[in-house]
């Protein structure tokens, strides 16, 4: 396991937009809390940092998900022949 760089994991969590990615950062961070070898200092700050991107990256995915579908994108129906 990589050292904790306190400076070096804030930089990984701004430059990361894959949800999936900041989430496994913050469990890293927990674990390491957990086993004390990083500090409350530290796991807040990495939570200062993270938070605010998961959150930003999931009023995103729910305003795409509300977008209508643009019509012209639908396939055509088929007509029912009788």
């Amino acid at each position: 396991m990589e050292s904790f760089d306190l400076i070096e994991f804030q930089q990984r969590a701004r430059t990361t937009a894959d949800p999936k990615k900041l989430f496994e950062l913050w469990e890293d961070c927990c674990r390491r809390y957990e086993r004390s070898e990083i500090g409350r200092y530290e796991l807040d700050e990495m939570k200062d940092v993270i938070w605010p991107s998961l959150q930003a990256l999931a009023s995103l995915r729910r305003i795409i998900n509300e977008q209508p579908v643009d019509e012209t994108s639908k396939p055509a129906r088929r007509r029912k022949i009788s």
